[in-house]
């Protein structure tokens, strides 16, 4: 059984981030795995604890110099990687990147993909969900629960809605997507981290893929990056003098009305 885990790789969130022009200057940040994307490769890993035959394949979207983040991931218990990295990859559209994965995992024939929820990067999340609909695939997102019966075929997800829990009942294959919560990401052991200097890692190009390069690249974008800008600076706050306390009070109520008008 192949289980295919979506990664991205990301900011850390605690980076201060600055501009270079009209865009984000991300050559001094330090990068790490997209954080949700960890949940989904823990939930891979185990399932693959529970069945020996159970084979989890890293996949990503991005630069060849991301290569220390991913072994990580074997490192962790995943048993093999591909890196996609291609300039020909229209890699800021979500909808162009799941054109690529989803080339790619149809070669590895996995019963489940999983991902994280959204990348902490844009929190658009669209890529793992145009993958099932390419793959023509059930989907289910922000899983906080997932129980998959493979004899029987199926999976049982909850998600978290404003009304409530809200359980889903699928069938496999499908494309599930981690909330924060589903489980906790383990630490890679020193055995691990051996062992994945000698798992196979792959270096791909879009011609490897077998994608449609007219639906990676960038001629049918459907997203363009215009700028990037810092938001305006906040007004400094303002005091209500005044000698009696209802007196500052009766001045707020006017600001607030006349002023602000938020009243």
């Amino acid at each position: 059984m192949n289980i295919a885990v979506i990664t991205k790789v990301v900011p850390d969130t605690e980076a201060r981030l600055s501009l270079a022009g009209d865009h984000v200057d991300l050559s001094s940040v330090e990068m790490v795995i997209n954080p949700f994307d960890e949940y989904g490769l823990e939930e891979a890993l185990k399932i693959k604890d529970a069945d020996e035959n159970a084979k989890v394949h890293v996949l990503m979207v991005g630069p060849e110099s991301a290569r220390k983040l991913v072994v990580n991931c074997l490192a962790l218990g995943a048993d093999e990687a591909v890196v996609i990295d291609d300039e020909a990859i229209d890699s800021g559209n979500p909808l162009a990147v799941a054109e690529v994965l989803a080339a790619e995992i149809k070669k590895l024939d996995p019963t489940l993909v999983f991902a994280g929820k959204q990348g902490v990067d844009y929190d658009w999340g669209l890529t793992a969900v145009a993958v099932a609909q390419k793959l023509s695939w059930p989907h289910v997102g922000v899983v906080k629960e997932f129980t998959p019966d493979f004899a029987a075929g199926t999976f049982t997800a909850v998600t978290e809605s404003d009304e409530g829990d809200l359980k889903f009942n699928g069938s496999l294959p499908a494309v599930i997507t981690a909330e924060k919560g589903l489980n906790t990401p383990r630490y890679a052991s020193l055995k691990g981290i051996m062992k994945a200097k000698k798992k196979p890692f792959a270096v791909h190009k879009l011609a490897d893929t077998g994608a449609d390069p007219a639906a990676a690249g960038t001629s049918q974008s459907k997203v363009e990056e215009v700028q990037a800008m810092h938001p305006p600076a906040r007004e400094p706050g303002r005091i209500i003098e005044g000698e009696e306390v209802l007196d500052r009070v009766c001045e707020l109520v006017r600001v607030l009305r006349e002023e602000a008008k938020v009243l």
